[in-house]
């Protein structure tokens, strides 16, 4: 049920420190927007825990510290492990719950997706801290398909519940929770200017993380940006996630269930109180999940939002959810996420592929729906530039493929609209896809090249060496609907993420009531939170950000992304601080999609066709 009187704080990235870019950019009382930091916030909370902290992760590293560089010395060690082995010790009930990697339980896969589970479950193993690494499980007969289930499909949540103050000077605490994209893992510490070699010896030292490119290592870079989205909620919206965490640790832990704390019978924990006052007003915040009754108990009141396959109760409500904002949507969308995948029942070929979600369609419909009616409106998509990975590998040139089938489905129905309307508008005036990457200048490099070693011959990382410019990942999970709704949290858009009968995942909805698109254009919140998103992106505020359906907006979307992409595939290195860059793919005014001129029918820096190829070997389930 949506929860009323809740607050939610909007994060990008680990850590968004005050930069120039935000300059203009202003709260929902007028006042100069002050950038969020996540992992300082993360870390406070934690630090000032007095009865509990319970984590569940994809992956939880113990050796990272989440205060760097010259703050750090004003918060003491911000080393996660030490920290939750010391909070544990003062009394505090730590639980951390990790999803169990089996290819990390030996062989010849060991450690293939480095969430270093068993490193974490043996680390904390003898403290009092209370680890546990559970397997994203299944019943069935036999253990036929649950194998295949534990295998092939993973707990994607990202949930921290702990308790602070109440703020009204009796000592009493409340519960607070974050949620959203970020792990508290390697590799995730960023912040909008995405250094690609400038930190590796400083703010990165320890935490050299690269997963992209071949032949890079820690002594000759570059590192591998990370963009992403999470989010802080207080109120009684904290009492849902912190369900979600009870029940699937009875369900998954059913030894351990006296571990959790009775915080219902605790006098000095208000499980009732209000969230402090945000700009804006008051939030109204739904949780929102992908999960079967294998992972999580489910009780009647939620299962009555359930559908059954084969008896199982599935836990769908991230993907309805989506579907609703997408038919109530006004004006424009705006999505950020690691995939954009779907609706294969569409797709002009491949179309028994295993994604049949209906979300790309209903986006398609939306879009189609305001073309007939004569209605501005425009949907902005970012994703990542390719998969995490070499993306000449098997795996990605699939999953590329899969997209560049959902995006060609897309444009040609627009086309077809288009045509039929006589509106004379072009497919990519509807709808636009972008990615993030990051160029720099030989400046940028000089501070540190002395330290840095060469980079192997023959590699992406020799080529990355000479162009200085590399993709951002988004790994962000976010959809922004008329600046009016938000969705944050941990699900792609693909048919893992929303099954629910695949990954598990969870996401919040929020929305403030005093900021509604039926009293015109919100200025909340969450309208804060796009301007400053879009800045980050795109190297400073600008004006015409405020009305995305405009074709002002559009037009200096595109002029500046057009630009961009010109930096970053010039010959020289040019240092830029813009990221955003349009999908490199042609789309022609008959909706059709085709790779762009040689060379860059590949991405820069490789050999891997961005249309991607189907494999017709790997399991329909997997790169879905």
């Amino acid at each position: 049920e949506p929860r009323e009187g809740s607050k939610v704080r909007m994060y990008q990235d680990a850590d968004t420190p005050q930069l120039d870019i935000f300059t203009g950019v202003t709260e929902a009382d007028g006042s100069q927007y002050t950038p969020t930091r996540l992992w300082i916030d993360l870390f406070q909370a934690l630090d000032n825990a007095e009865k509990l902290i319970y984590i569940t992760g994809w992956s939880v590293f113990t050796g990272i510290s989440l205060v760097r560089g010259e703050e750090a010395a004003n918060y003491g060690d911000t080393n996660v492990g030490e920290l939750l082995k010391r909070k544990a010790s003062e009394g505090v009930r730590v639980l951390v719950m990790t999803w169990n990697e089996k290819s990390n339980d030996g062989g010849l896969m060991e450690g293939m997706m480095g969430t270093h589970d068993e490193d974490t479950y043996a680390y904390f193993k003898g403290t009092d801290v209370i680890c546990t690494n559970v397997p994203r499980q299944k019943d069935s007969w036999l253990g036929l398909g649950g194998q295949f289930v534990g295998t092939m499909y993973t707990h994607h949540q990202k949930t921290v519940v702990c308790d602070a103050d109440l703020e009204d000077g009796s000592g009493r605490r409340r519960l607070i929770g974050f949620i959203g994209g970020i792990d508290i893992t390697d590799g995730r510490y960023d912040s909008p200017q995405y250094p690609l070699f400038r930190t590796i010896f400083s703010l990165h030292a320890g935490d050299f993380y690269q997963n992209c490119t071949v032949g890079v290592d820690k002594t000759s870079g570059p590192r591998q940006p990370w963009h992403d989205i999470h989010a802080k909620v207080e109120g009684p919206i904290v009492i849902d996630v912190l369900q979600n965490f009870a029940h699937r640790w009875i369900k998954q832990n059913p030894k351990m269930m006296d571990a959790l704390l009775e915080i219902d019978d605790d006098e000095d924990i208000d499980l009732e109180s209000h969230a402090p006052e945000a700009f804006g007003g008051p939030f109204v915040v739904q949780l929102l999940r992908s999960i079967t009754i294998d992972s999580a108990i489910m009780d009647e009141e939620r299962a009555q939002f359930c559908h059954r396959k084969y008896g199982r109760l599935i836990d769908d409500s991230i993907m309805r959810q989506y579907v609703n904002l997408i038919r109530n949507a006004v004006s424009f969308i705006y999505i950020e996420n690691q995939y954009f995948l779907g609706s294969a029942y569409s797709w002009l070929e491949d179309s028994d592929t295993m994604s049949p979600h209906i979300i790309p369609r209903e986006i398609t419909q939306k879009i189609i729906n305001k073309i007939e009616a004569r209605e501005s409106f425009h949907v902005y998509v970012c994703i990542p530039m390719y998969p995490e990975g070499d993306p000449a590998t098997v795996p990605s040139q699939e999953i590329l493929r899969w997209q560049f089938r959902t995006m060609e489905s897309m444009y040609k129905r627009i086309a077809i609209a288009i045509e039929k309307a006589g509106c004379g508008t072009h497919p990519s005036d509807h709808l636009s896809f972008y990615c993030l990457g990051k160029g720099e200048g030989l400046e940028d490099i000089e501070p540190v090249l002395e330290n840095l070693c060469n980079p192997a011959p023959c590699t992406g990382a020799e080529l990355v060496r000479e162009s200085l410019r590399h993709p951002i990942y988004v790994h962000s999970k976010l959809m922004i609907v008329d600046d009016d709704y938000i969705v944050i949290g941990s699900a792609n858009i693909n048919q893992r993420s929303m099954a629910g009968e695949r990954d598990s995942e969870i996401c919040i909805g929020a929305f403030q009531p005093n900021h509604s698109i039926t009293e015109g254009p919100p200025r909340g919140a969450v309208h804060t939170f796009r301007m400053a998103l879009w800045s980050a992106h795109l190297g400073g505020y600008n004006p015409d950000f405020e009305n995305p359906n405009s074709a002002e907006c559009l037009g200096y979307v595109r002029s500046m992304t057009e630009d961009f992409w010109q930096i970053y595939t010039a010959d020289e290195p040019i240092h830029s601080d813009v990221h955003l860059l349009p999908y490199p793919l042609y789309v022609s005014e008959t909706g059709d999609l085709s790779p762009k001129e040689a060379p860059w029918d590949c991405f820069p820096d490789t050999i891997a066709p961005v249309v991607g190829a189907k494999s017709g070997m790997l399991p329909g389930k997997l790169t879905t």
